[in-house]
């Protein structure tokens, strides 16, 4: 994105006073409050819908999302002399969640917690849906089985595909049991009866998309959000934040309690949180960012991080225990 991008702002209904980069976009304050302009390369219609439900957050009290504004076609998408699509969102001048601060750890899981409150929407198409949990967790596992047929004919093999194979069996036993156990205890009809309830996940909620103002929190980028269990969020930020900070036991157990005094987890959100928090997650997308890397040179930090994961498993199992 270039200073000429800028020249699709004219086709918005708004006076722009300064513009200055952002991250991978330009921020814009405007008459109308502060704008953030983004490359667009995703579906005009999700786009659609993800703007219908910001909407309704907005009118239930949820006012802090990123709204996509309207174009004085009343579009959500412009287009610059070259068909590169732009959209032009709600901005707020505030400052991300940090994962070293346990305050804003907890305030952004009660957050979470408030915002599932109101992701609720019956009345809305059932075309953005999650999937079967164990029909996720089958597919990671084959591609698992494809990376280490892979190393295995690779030959000399770097010191980080020696690690992945002395590595793999202890990790891949995790996987294969999580799904199994999802198999076993996740039906289908939990599932359909949670879609057909209208009740959504943000989809990609993590500590960047958390935004601290004066006064307030901010949520944003719904781009993956879908009717889905909310449990999937909390799995998503909370497994992030405890990497980070070695799967500390206490810190786990002040955000699902955090968590737990504003939204209750249902039976059935306690099972997929145990399954997915055991599932070896990490170690499935390290192996997924190296097959699909060029191999002629491995980065040291890919047998750092396994070496980390390694080191982690014992502060992780631990961690499990706390949801049995």
């Amino acid at each position: 994105m270039n200073e000429r991008s800028l020249k699709v702002l004219e086709q918005y209904d708004l006076e722009i006073i300064s513009t200055r980069r952002g991250r991978g976009s330009y921020i814009c304050e405007t008459d109308q409050g502060w704008k953030q302009l983004w490359s667009f390369t995703g579906s005009e219609k999700k786009l659609a819908f993800q703007n219908r439900i910001l909407k309704e957050l907005k009118e239930s009290g949820y006012e802090q999302v990123d709204l996509a504004q309207e174009n004085k076609e009343g579009g959500l998408v412009v287009k610059d002399w070259e068909e590169n699509r732009y959209v032009l969102k709600d901005c707020f001048p505030g400052r991300e969640c940090s994962p070293s601060s346990e305050r804003d750890i907890l305030e952004a899981v009660e957050n979470l917690a408030r915002l599932h409150l109101l992701l609720r929407f019956p009345g809305e198409e059932r075309e953005y849906c999650g999937q079967m949990l164990s029909e996720e967790l089958e597919a990671k596992n084959r591609e698992l089985k494809k990376v280490r047929a892979f190393v295995r004919k690779r030959e000399p093999k770097h010191p980080f595909e020696q690690l992945f194979l002395q590595s793999f069996q202890e990790f891949f036993d995790q996987a294969r049991s999580a799904q199994e156990q999802a198999k076993e205890n996740l039906s289908r009809q939990d599932l359909e009866a949670q879609i057909q309830s209208g009740t959504l996940c943000h989809g990609d909620y993590h500590y960047h998309h958390v935004l601290f103002l004066n006064p307030g929190v901010a949520t944003v980028h719904f781009e993956k959000c879908r009717f889905d269990f909310p449990v999937q969020d909390l799995y998503q930020f909370m497994r992030k934040i405890l990497e980070k900070h070695g799967w500390e036991l206490s810190l786990g157990e002040r955000m699902l309690s955090a968590y737990d005094g504003i939204r209750r987890l249902s039976e059935t959100e306690l099972k997929i949180l145990r399954l997915r928090m055991a599932y070896p997650e990490k170690f499935w997308k390290l192996a997924n960012h190296y097959y699909g890397s060029s191999k002629a040179w491995i980065p040291v930090r890919y047998q750092q991080k396994l070496e980390l994961l390694n080191r982690q498993q014992k502060q992780k199992n631990n961690f499990l225990k706390i949801l049995e």
